[in-house]
């Protein structure tokens, strides 16, 4: 999975102030599901209108407490609704109470829930898995990208994969 950064202090905010909340995501994905795949295979599903990337978002807070569960994750709720998978990501999370409201949540709106261990991401657990969307919507990909230069450049990523079939590692956050 290849990520990047997306800097809310970069937007353009031409709808004045609180007018692009909760538009974007503070992280997103591109997953290439075709990277090992055979070229007939790629051929075929870029003919057939195939799926060969995965477009994430993930909303990142420090903690999940009962004073910003629901405003957290209704954030990310909305800033998550043009990718395949949303994710709500922390570092903890405060009571039992706070992880049965995340589970409540999650069940109704699809928005996965990932436990971060900064000291070493790749450790990190999928409490609740989110539910995929076959598709990402791209009239809200075209708002957030006339907004945001970090989302744009994500997007342009995106499309040169999808031309190319080729990364380039070291556009992408490692």
């Amino acid at each position: 999975m290849l990520t990047l950064r997306i800097d809310e202090k970069r937007s353009s905010n031409t709808r004045g102030q609180n007018g692009n909340q909760w538009l974007h995501p503070d992280i997103v994905a591109m997953q290439a599901l075709d990277n090992k795949w055979n070229d007939l295979v790629k051929t075929c599903v870029k003919h057939s209108s195939g799926q060969n990337v995965r477009l994430w978002s993930f909303e990142v807070k420090k903690e999940l407490n009962n004073s910003n569960i629901r405003s957290s994750f209704f954030q990310a709720v909305s800033n998550s609704s043009w990718a395949n998978e949303g994710y709500l990501v922390a570092t903890s999370i405060s009571t039992n109470e706070v992880e049965e409201e995340l589970r409540m949540l999650s069940a109704l709106h699809g928005i996965g829930v990932i436990i971060l261990i900064p000291e070493n991401p790749t450790e990190s657990e999928i409490l609740l898995p989110a539910r995929r969307r076959p598709e990402v919507d791209w009239q809200s990909i075209n708002r957030i990208l006339n907004e945001n230069s970090d989302f744009k450049n994500f997007i342009e990523l995106v499309s040169i994969y999808y031309q190319t079939g080729r990364i380039r590692t070291q556009d992408w956050n490692r």
